[in-house]
C-alpha cells in the first residue's frame, strides 16, 4: 500500500526480493551425491528475473541476475565451495539476523571459495570441539570501491560441560580490501598485503595513509559466545553475538552491544510450535561517543612527535558499525547490508552507489515462531521493533535526531505437498505491515507458486 513493501517483504532470501511491487520468477536445480567412505559432491544454480516498480533501491524496471551458482566437494566433516553459495545459518530462519551479526543472508550472495569443517571432535565422548572456515569472495556490485575483494575466516570452539549441556565461543573475522577507489587508485593485491589483511596488520609503502596508521583494508567482525541446553525435547540455546569494529571493540569496550538471542528448538518438527526466538539487540554504545581527545603536556612527552595521532589519546569510541571512510560503501552488497538488517544504509546516490550508514545506533527486540498448523500447513510468525538513534555526531537537522520508532510484522505460510501428495506444488502466502516513525506506513501482500520436482539418481 505504500511507496515500498514493507521490511520483512523485501528482507532476507539473499537480497534477490525487489524493495517496491514486483513480480518475480526463479528457476533452479540442486544436486548432491554421497558414498559410503565420506565423500560428497554437490552443485547448484538458481536464476531469476523481475519486473518491479521504478526505485533507486532496485537493480532496474526489469532486471535478472544470478541468485546461486556452485558447486561443492568434501570428504567426511570437510568442505569446499566454490562459486555463489548462500551460507547456513547460526540459528533458526525466524531470527532477526539468522544468529550472525556480520552475515545474515539479507545482502545478495557473492562468487567466491570458502573452505569449512563441521564440527571435528577428538575423542569419542565428544566433549570437546571445533569448526571453522577461511574464505575469500569478490564483491560484484557497483559500488564506491569497485572490485573489493573480502576475506573471511572463523573459529569456534565447543565444549560439554556435562551430558546435556554444552558451551561454544568463536570469532569470525572479516575485512575489505583491494579494488579501485576514485580518490587512491588501485589498491595493491599481493601476496603480502593478502597477509597482511590476514593477520590485521598495518599497510606496506604501497599503502594509504590510513592503511599505514591503522591496518591494511577495512576489518571487522563479531565474537560469539552460546550455551546449548539439550532436552530431551528440545534445545534451548542463549547466545551474545557481539560487533566489533577495531581493537576496542575485540577488547569489549562496546560491550553490551550485540545480539542477545534465546532460541528454543523443538524436536518434534510437526508441532504447533517447533521454533521459538527472543532477541535483544542494542548496538547504541559502540565504545562511546569520543574517538580522540587531547593529550596533556605529560601525555605528549611520552609520545613519537612524527606519529600520526601525537598530540591525541585515542580512546576507541565513535566504532560506526558497517560504515567506513576508505571503504565508503560500506559493509553492504548489491544495495543491502550485509549484516544486520536493521542498521540501515544511505540510498544509492544518482550513479546507483551506497555511500555509507545512515544509521547505526539502535535498540530493538524481536520475536520469531514458527511451527505446523495440524500436521500439515507450516507457518512462521515475526514481530520487530526498534528504536533507531543514527550515528554519532550527526547534524542536529538529521531525521534520526526525533529517534523514529518501527514495528515490522510478518506472517508466513505454506500450503503444498503435505496436502497435495500427488502434486509437487507449494503455494506461500506472506502477509506484512509496518507502523511507526522510520518507514512509511504499509501492508503487503505475497503469494508464490512452486513446482519442486526431484529425481534420484
Amino acid at each position: 500500500t505504500g511507496q515500498y513493501v514493507p521490511f520483512w517483504a523485501r528482507t532476507g532470501e539473499d537480497g534477490g526480493l525487489p524493495v517496491t511491487s514486483s513480480g518475480l520468477a526463479a528457476v533452479g536445480a540442486d544436486i548432491s551425491y554421497a558414498d559410503k567412505k565420506g565423500w560428497h559432491f554437490d552443485a547448484g544454480v538458481n536464476l531469476a528475473g523481475a519486473a518491479s516498480k521504478p526505485s533507486p533501491l532496485n537493480m532496474g524496471k526489469v532486471y535478472g541476475l544470478v541468485d546461486r551458482l556452485y558447486v561443492g566437494c568434501g570428504w567426511k566433516m570437510f568442505h569446499l565451495d566454490v562459486g555463489m553459495r548462500p551460507r547456513q545459518r547460526e540459528l533458526s530462519d525466524v531470527s532477526v539476523s539468522g544468529g550472525n551479526f556480520m552475515y545474515s543472508r539479507n545482502a545478495r550472495n557473492m562468487p567466491g571459495i570458502n573452505l569449512r569443517t563441521d564440527w571435528i571432535y577428538f575423542e569419542k565422548g565428544h566433549w570437546f570441539g571445533i569448526k571453522g572456515n577461511m574464505s575469500h569472495y569478490q564483491t560484484i556490485d557497483d559500488r564506491y570501491v569497485s572490485g573489493t575483494l573480502i576475506h573471511n575466516k572463523s573459529l569456534f570452539a565447543k565444549v560439554s560441560l556435562w551430558s546435556k549441556v554444552e558451551l561454544v565461543a568463536g570469532l569470525e573475522h572479516w575485512a575489505q580490501w583491494g579494488g579501485v577507489s576514485p580518490v587512491y587508485g588501485k589498491q595493491h593485491i599481493t601476496l603480502s598485503n593478502y597477509w597482511r589483511v590476514f593477520i590485521a596488520g598495518k599497510g606496506g609503502e604501497d599503502a594509504t595513509l590510513s592503511d599505514q596508521v591503522n591496518v591494511l583494508g577495512n576489518h571487522l567482525g563479531s565474537e560469539v559466545l552460546r550455551i546449548n541446553w539439550i532436552h530431551s525435547s528440545f534445545t534451548m540455546s542463549l547466545q551474545y553475538d557481539k560487533p566489533f569494529e577495531d581493537g576496542s571493540g575485540m577488547k569489549y569496550k562496546n560491550a553490551p552491544d550485540g545480539i542477545w538471542s534465546l532460541q528454543f528448538l523443538f524436536n518434534d518438527r510437526d508441532a504447533w510450535v517447533t521454533d521459538l526466538v527472543l532477541e535483544y539487540i542494542g548496538t547504541t554504545w559502540q565504545s562511546g561517543p569520543i574517538h580522540d581527545r587531547p593529550a596533556t603536556e605529560e601525555e605528549m612527552k611520552e609520545q613519537d612527535p612524527d606519529g600520526h595521532y601525537y598530540g591525541k589519546i585515542v580512546l576507541g569510541g565513535c566504532d560506526n558499525y558497517f560504515g567506513n571512510g576508505q571503504y565508503a560503501s560500506g559493509w553492504t552488497h548489491d544495495r543491502r547490508i550485509i549484516g544486520l538488517p536493521l542498521i540501515i544504509p544511505y540510498a544509492p546516490d544518482a550513479s546507483g552507489i551506497v555511500r555509507g550508514v545512515a544509521s547505526t545506533r539502535l535498540r530493538g527486540c524481536h520475536f520469531g515462531l514458527k511451527g505446523v498448523i495440524s500436521r500439515k500447513v507450516p507457518y512462521a510468525l515475526k514481530a520487530t521493533y526498534t528504536k533507531n538513534y543514527g550515528r554519532y555526531n550527526q547534524p542536529a537537522t538529521s531525521y534520526f535526531a526525533s529517534e523514529p520508532w518501527q514495528v515490522s510484522l510478518a506472517f508466513e505460510t505454506v500450503i503444498g505437498q503435505r496436502i497435495w501428495d500427488r502434486l509437487p506444488m507449494e503455494v506461500t502466502v506472506g502477509m506484512y505491515g509496518d507502523v511507526g516513525q522510520l518507514y512509511p506506513r504499509s501492508a503487503g501482500f505475497v503469494l508464490k507458486l512452486s513446482y519442486l520436482g526431484s529425481h534420484k539418481f
